[in-house]
């Protein structure tokens, strides 16, 4: 699917569009962002920014930033084609039986199996970790962003990224380091390192230093936000879209200080805080409202954009689960040209569900079906296949229909397809049934991952029995 600039869902008038834009400046100079470090301030003042040390306060000035984002390279639009990605993540989650439908804590056998299952599921991407949902018996909890490497890799989950503790950066150099050798690639290439802002408009010193630390060794690490309308941002449309567009502009400051990009990204993650509970949710329609305004002042700015979806609040497989990650992924697509689907998560990511994965699998095969360009071609309109049919006549038999029916017509793997007379005379079988069967069926057969080596997982405990032993987590 090809989608102009124009054809893309556009929520705010161009006046509407300039007065965010300006609002979002006026934070950047009027309130800047908090950085707790002073070599990472001297970075932004060398870069152009207006620094306070007294307050640890960086200020852009509303001329130097629209410079920035003038000078900043063109994503071209025209060219973008609409994809889902969809990945199971696997964070300080619950483990939800689909057996027994009780929630249980992961261990090691079902971290393994919710793995396997992500790599054998047609729509989903693969497993990713972000820390770890179980504590191993010979590693401290407070280790858990070195063995989520060590088992992430074991069991074929690619690892976040997660640093917490600066004492923890050489490890996880080294960590990196052993693994680049057994794959015979660059370090650059294997190393991830993730953070966030503490927002509002935070940078903390941990994360500071962290990044720097990697950045004088040649290594990159992420720094993302997360926002929640009416906790860390206000409570209106407007206000929410400010202060994400605010962070997301600093964020790229930031990246262009550091190791000179010249792209340009806006997008920005958004959770709603009921009052009521108090509680941050996903899954609402302030969530996608907020996701639809960036990825217009993105094709404003010529930048690129992404949506934030595919997430929901339900705590079982449900109904409102389906209906929240349905929403909101589909809407992302429209908006921004790009969604994501978080698979098998439940619960604002706090439950791992084996039968969700299946669900959201169909979603997501089924949403890349829609995505998939459509041929016009002489052949594909048919005409003469409609002459030859004529008025009344069926399309069952005909050459075109048996050449070109399994690649036009998707197929759902628990969706119900048959006649209800059929479905009855099979036993009447639920979309869960068929969820619960597919995830026996396919973890059923030996696991065909790899994993590490013998020799390379002992090199990395030998690594992660080091940091225990200096207490490289206190710092």
């Amino acid at each position: 699917m090809h989608m102009t600039p124009q054809s893309y869902y556009n929520p705010l008038t161009h006046a509407q569009v300039e007065h965010i834009h300006r609002s979002a400046l006026r934070v950047l100079h009027e309130v800047g962002v908090q950085v707790e470090s002073g070599p990472m301030l001297s970075l932004l003042a060398e870069f152009g920014g207006q620094v306070d040390r007294d307050s640890q306060r960086a200020r852009f000035a509303p001329a130097w930033v629209e410079r920035f984002i003038h000078e900043s390279e063109k994503y071209d639009w025209r060219a973008h084609v609409p994809t889902l990605s969809c990945g199971a993540g696997i964070y300080a989650c619950s483990y939800l039986n689909p057996e027994t439908g009780e929630l249980e804590p992961f261990h090691e056998a079902t971290f393994r199996d919710y793995a396997r299952l992500a790599r054998r599921l047609e729509g989903v991407d693969g497993a990713l970790t972000l820390g770890i949902p179980f504590v191993p018996e010979d590693i401290p909890a407070a280790y858990a962003p070195l063995s989520e490497k060590l088992y992430g890799w074991k069991h074929g989950a690619a690892p976040s990224g997660t640093v917490q503790f600066t004492g923890l950066c050489p490890y996880l150099v080294d960590i990196y380091a052993r693994r680049a050798e057994e794959l015979g690639q660059p370090l650059s290439q294997v190393f991830r390192a993730s953070g966030f802002l503490v927002s509002p408009l935070r940078l903390s010193r941990p994360e500071c230093e962290q990044v720097l630390y990697f950045r004088s060794r040649g290594l990159r690490m992420s720094v993302g936000h997360l926002l929640s309308l009416g906790g860390s941002a206000p409570v209106t449309i407007a206000g929410a879209a400010v202060m994400n567009l605010a962070e997301s502009l600093f964020l790229n400051l930031l990246r262009r200080a550091l190791w000179g990009d010249r792209s340009l990204a806006i997008s920005g993650a958004t959770m709603v805080m009921d009052l009521r509970g108090p509680v941050s949710l996903y899954g609402r329609p302030e969530q996608v409202m907020v996701s639809t305004v960036l990825g217009q002042i993105a094709r404003w700015y010529g930048a690129s954009s992404w949506g934030h979806g595919g997430t929901s609040d339900a705590p079982g497989p449900s109904a409102q689960a389906g209906m929240q990650k349905a929403l909101s992924a589909v809407a992302g697509l429209l908006s921004c040209g790009g969604s994501g689907l978080d698979a098998g998560l439940l619960a604002v990511d706090t439950i791992c569900s084996p039968e969700q994965m299946v669900y959201d699998a169909e979603l997501a095969t089924c949403v890349r079906r829609m995505l998939r360009d459509i041929e016009v071609t002489e052949e594909t309109c048919a005409v003469a296949e409609i002459k030859e049919v004529g008025p009344g006549g069926s399309f069952v038999g005909t050459d075109l229909t048996a050449q070109r029916f399994r690649q036009e017509v998707w197929e759902p793997k628990v969706w119900a397809k048959e006649s209800l007379q059929n479905w009855l005379l099979s036993g009447a079988p639920s979309d869960r049934a068929r969820a619960k069967q597919l995830v026996r069926d396919l973890l059923a057969s030996q696991d065909d991952h790899p994993g590490l080596s013998e020799e390379c997982e002992q090199d990395l405990r030998a690594i992660i029995a080091q940091a225990v032993a200096h207490g490289a987590a206190a710092s």
